[in-house]
This record gives structure tokens, C-alpha cells and sequence, in this order.
């Protein structure tokens, strides 16, 4: 994950451009990694919040990750940014979602320059998410989620086939293999099962997040896993274990080489 500081400092700037926002409030609850729940303190004329009132807000333009541990560590990193602080609140033209929630760009600060939802966004924890008639810093988000604090190259510590991958659980290291199949979940997550296709439990899967998802097609073209079958691949990555199969979860189209 990108150092929170870091990530501050470099959006210090877009947010100016549209004033201070205007809503003050107290954060009671953390609720999830993009949710807090809050009690409203000043609040300008004609906005229809009411001062002391109650309100669960969602982050616009934040998705959450899909996997449990990984949604806990977004609600802790929320957690970290905004509990028991008192922020600043500025709306957009679609104000509450589905649910109920006030949809809300959220600031740690009164003069609108370090915006909690771009944080956010800038890890590699969580990604953009457009919201329909609440698209105000929508450039800045999808500028965010696609640029790389770094530039990896794929150096490898270690080069490993798909069937013995799975006895350097831990280590950083490069796995290569014949890609046996592919899939996609409801979500918009990406796998490609080496060596052995899904359901195979001796697969090795190299797995990507839906929210990282857009910037491998932007570099190997949309839909690109249906174009793999057959072919090898070598992924740089933490060889890890998810539910007794190995894995390498890849977020950054540079490591991830198709010849």
C-alpha cells in the first residue's frame, strides 16, 4: 500500500478549484471502508440537512474491495484518516444513493485541499468507482486509480513453473506457466489458472481485482484473457494461499508479462 503522506502531498492541489466545502461534521462510527457514520454540525441554507442530525455518508467515486481481509484493511485505513475527527462535506448534483446514504466528497481539512476519497482511491486497497449524477472530481479519480507510484520492472527474485509454485508460499518471486483457462467473476475480477484449468484444485491462479482490471486492458488490449489460452505468461508477485490454492494477485499491468 502507498504511504497515506506521500499521497497526500501530491493531491494537495486539484481540489481548491471548486471552493471550500461547506458541511461540517463530527465522525461518530467508522462503518466500512468507504462509509462513516456522522453527526452533521454547521450546514449552509437550503442544503436540507438538519445541524445534530444523524447521517451515514458514502465516499463517492470509492470502490470497495471484494475480498473480506481486504475490505477490513480499507475500513481500517478509513479508520485511520477520519475517526473521531471532525470533516468537511461537499455534495454533488445526486445527493443521497439507493440506500439512503448522503453521497459526499469528504475533507480533512475546511479549506477543501486533502480530499479522503482521493486517499483512498490512490492506494492500491481500493479503486474508482463512477457514481451516475455525482461525477464532479471524477477525472482526478480515474487519474488516481490508474497511475502507479512506481514503475516496476519485472526483475525477478526467483523464477518458478505453476506446479511447484505453490511450495514457496511467501516468497516475492516470479511463476510462469500455459494459461489452461480463464474466468471472470460477477464483480469483474480476472483469473488465469496456469498449468490446470478452474476447478482444479493443482491450478496456479493469477488473480486480478476488478478495480485494477481497466489498466491491464489498456495495456494489453479489452478482454485480453481471451486471447491467453495456451499461451505462457510470467507474473511478479507474493506467491500466496486463497482457500488451499496458490496465487499471485497483480494490481500492476507491468508485472505481468504475455509474450
Amino acid at each position: 500500500m502507498r504511504h497515506i503522506g506521500l499521497v497526500m502531498l501530491a493531491i494537495l492541489v486539484p481540489f481548491a478549484v471548486f471552493g471550500a466545502p461547506e458541511i461540517t461534521a463530527q465522525v461518530l462510527e467508522v462503518l466500512d471502508g468507504a462509509t462513516i457514520l456522522v453527526r452533521v454540525e454547521d450546514v449552509p441554507p437550503g442544503v436540507g440537512l438538519r445541524p445534530g442530525a444523524s447521517e451515514r455518508v458514502r465516499y463517492i467515486g470509492v470502490q470497495l474491495p471484494g475480498r473480506p481481509e481486504e475490505a477490513e484493511l480499507a475500513r481500517a485505513l478509513n479508520g485511520a484518516l477520519v475517526e473521531g475527527r471532525r470533516v468537511f462535506l461537499e455534495l454533488d448534483e445526486k445527493i443521497r444513493d439507493e440506500a439512503g446514504r448522503l453521497l459526499a466528497y469528504v475533507f480533512l481539512d475546511k479549506t477543501g485541499k486533502l480530499l479522503v476519497n482521493a486517499i483512498l482511491v490512490s492506494t492500491d486497497l481500493v479503486g474508482f468507482g463512477p457514481v451516475a449524477g455525482a461525477s464532479r472530481y471524477d477525472h482526478v479519480f480515474s487519474y488516481l486509480d490508474r497511475v502507479p507510484a512506481t514503475k516496476p520492472t519485472l526483475v525477478c527474485p526467483a523464477v518458478y513453473s505453476w506446479s511447484e509454485a505453490g511450495r514457496h508460499v511467501g516468497e516475492m518471486a516470479c511463476v510462469e506457466g500455459p494459461v489452461a483457462s480463464v474466468g471472470t467473476s460477477r464483480s469483474g475480477d480476472v483469473f488465469l489458472n496456469l498449468g490446470k484449468p478452474y476447478p482444479d484444485p493443482g491450478r496456479f491462479t493469477l488473480f486480478i481485482p476488478a478495480r485494477h482490471v481497466g489498466k491491464f486492458e489498456a495495456a494489453f488490449g479489452a478482454r485480453f484473457w481471451n486471447n491467453l489460452l495456451g499461451r505462457t505468461v510470467r507474473a511478479l508477485g507474493e506467491i500466496r494461499l486463497y482457500q488451499g490454492v496458490p496465487e499471485i494477485q497483480l494490481s500492476d499491468p507491468s508485472n505481468l508479462v504475455i509474450p
